[in-house]
């Protein structure tokens, strides 16, 4: 009949745990990659992601062991819950300037990532979000980000700079827990500091706290 069809979505767990699979070229039109789509592919290596892309949902590429880049287009908004959790040769990751939202865990665990700037216009971090990335050593927050989650960057042994822009408001329980920081200094704009949020922080030597700062809990240092 001549009728041409494109793809438009894909359904969840569509390849989950296709271990032989090594690259993947999402189609222009895919406005989401959905649940456990590639969850567990541990030998994928490549991926390509359309410029149509809105978000990436719960645990979408979950334990893609291979997985080295990623990038992460523009037009992108949200990436969900555990999406790259547990990627553990994951180095480079590339993050749009129209992301708003980054979910709880999604990038936990990603034990060969060293540095992340998350874009202005991220007004989200979630619980856990980059939790246990242990060899993270550099991480730049943005001044539309509010709300640092709690246990953010708990466990990233190797953290040292940490670089908050003007405008978040607080910083969650846990938030830099364990981390390897020597300095901080926290902006004027926030008001409250949760509990142990840097506990742990046993190389920390200097702290600037502003006068701001309204709530400080337990254990904070």
């Amino acid at each position: 009949s001549g009728t041409t069809y494109s793809v438009t979505s894909i359904g969840e767990s569509a390849f989950y745990g296709c271990s032989a699979l090594a690259s993947i070229a999402s189609p222009e039109g895919v406005t989401q990659i959905g649940n456990d789509i590639f969850s567990h592919c541990s030998s994928l290596a490549s991926v390509t992601l359309p410029s149509t892309l809105k978000s990436i949902a719960w645990q979408a590429f979950l334990s893609c062991s291979s997985l080295t880049s990623i990038v992460i287009p523009e037009g992108a908004e949200s990436i969900e819950d555990h999406a790259f959790e547990s990627c553990s040769s994951l180095a480079s990751v590339t993050l749009p300037s129209t992301l708003q939202t980054i979910g709880g865990r999604a990038f936990a665990v990603n034990s060969a990532l060293e540095s992340i700037v998350i874009p202005e216009g991220v007004t989200s971090l979630g619980w856990e979000a980059f939790a246990s990335c242990d060899t993270l050593a550099s991480v730049t927050l943005p001044s539309t980000l509010k709300a640092i989650g709690n246990s953010a960057f708990d466990d990233c042994y190797a953290l040292k700079s940490v670089v908050m822009a003007e405008g978040i408001k607080s910083i969650g329980e846990r938030a830099f827990n364990d981390c390897a920081l020597t300095t901080i200094t926290i902006p004027n704009s926030v008001t409250s500091i949760g509990a142990s949020a840097f506990e742990f922080c046993h190389a920390l030597a200097s702290v600037v706290l502003p006068n701001s700062l309204t709530n400080l809990e337990n254990r904070v240092f």
